[in-house]
């Protein structure tokens, strides 16, 4: 790849990371959040489910805006977002109240963010790149809640949690200053499909993958520790989780590219081989818990950069709106799939909810192999 391209997919995956923090921060940091006001569990469920909400909300006008003013002033526009979100928390938030309600500027940073970085790798890699960009891209989400795990260790304790919001601000301006300064040259408007098409059909699969793949995530480590591990083992299973996941991310869209092919075929498998590992869980003993869980990171949470790429190649004339719409799906599904398995949880029927996931994860792979279907007759 080129040197400009290079940049443009280390600034991409730099404002991905910072884009999903402020709420993996939010979670990670909230032991020590109440040392300055009180903030129990509910606030915290309740203050990443409104960032996400506001991430569902905004994604597919955020797309058709970066489809008005360029990938790079929406990078921009996006970091600023996050940096303002972050460096408000650190010195405003006084209350819960005023913590989630700064949290919303930051979701709308975050669904401005992932638009905005599709185009631009889009724009500025080679075509036969465009599995590993759209992968590397996608697995910032993964790496960002790996540092906001680290964040506590390293910077809450010894210096206040604060600092970490202050860090990330500073991050998410670097990765804009990072991203390649100018714009496309000026060509015909962006051709947006009307009514429903493919790429609404391929934020459905999103919506039940990321049900199935956030749900299970965000209720791992409670789940292990009640299945008889310890909290020290069960945090290094979310790490390892986490990694794994990131290499999968990547390595779709490296099969992808090599191979010349669309990715519908192998993110669908991956979803089906997933469905195992969220059954696995059922069995609730720690040696299996640890099977299971890395089936299903590797597997079903490796699929968001295979439909990224799928969405653009079904969509050049309007690549940003795509994603937007995409990302609405993937951020609706990561809403209701962690509020299924919390009210289960709560009334100890984790065996309902990986059920659930598997189901979940099914649906997604199905209504996938159905867009591929359909498109063989459009290709033959």
């Amino acid at each position: 790849m080129s040197f400009t391209a290079w940049r443009a997919l280390v600034a991409g995956v730099g404002l991905m990371i910072t884009g999903v923090l402020p709420a993996f921060l939010t979670a990670s940091l909230a032991s020590r959040i109440p040392d300055d006001f009180a903030f129990g569990d509910a606030r915290v469920g309740l203050a990443i489910a409104i960032f996400h909400v506001m991430c569902a909300v905004c994604s597919t006008p955020a797309g058709r805006l970066v489809e008005r003013i360029g990938p790079a002033r929406g990078m921009r526009l996006a970091a600023t977002a996050t940096a303002v979100s972050c460096l408000a928390i650190a010195a405003f938030a006084q209350s819960a109240l005023s913590l989630t309600a700064l949290l919303l500027l930051g979701g709308l940073a975050n669904a401005l963010g992932g638009p905005s970085v599709s185009a631009l790798l889009k724009r500025e890699v080679a075509v036969h790149r465009h599995g590993l960009a759209f992968g590397a891209q996608n697995s910032g989400a993964t790496l960002g809640a790996l540092l906001a795990g680290l964040a506590l260790p390293a910077v809450a304790i010894p210096f206040g949690w604060r600092w970490a919001f202050v860090l990330v601000a500073g991050l998410a301006l670097a990765a804009a200053a990072v991203a390649p300064a100018g714009e496309a040259v000026v060509g015909p408007r962006p051709v947006r499909p009307r009514g429903l098409t493919t790429v609404h059909a391929l934020a459905v699969a999103a919506a039940l993958a990321s049900a199935a793949g956030v749900g299970f995530i965000s209720f791992l480590v409670l789940y292990a520790v009640e299945s008889g591990m310890s909290q020290a083992a069960a945090g290094l299973l979310l790490v390892a989780v986490s990694l794994a996941a990131t290499v999968s991310r990547v390595g779709v869209g490296v099969v992808a590219d090599r191979r010349g092919q669309e990715p519908l075929r192998p993110v669908a498998s991956m979803l089906l081989v997933s469905i195992a590992g969220y059954l696995l869980l059922i069995a609730a003993e720690p040696a299996l818990i640890v099977v299971a869980a890395l089936l299903a990171g590797s597997f079903g949470w490796a699929w968001p950069g295979g439909l990224t790429l799928a969405v653009v190649q079904r969509s050049p004339g309007a690549p940003a709106w795509a994603v937007g719409v995409l990302m609405a799906g993937l951020f609706s599904g990561a809403i209701a799939g962690p509020l299924l398995v919390g009210v289960l949880a709560e009334h100890e029927r984790f065996a309902l909810a990986w059920g659930a996931c598997a189901a979940f994860a099914l649906l997604a792979a199905c209504t996938v192999l159905a867009v591929r279907e359909a498109a063989v007759p459009r290709r033959a």
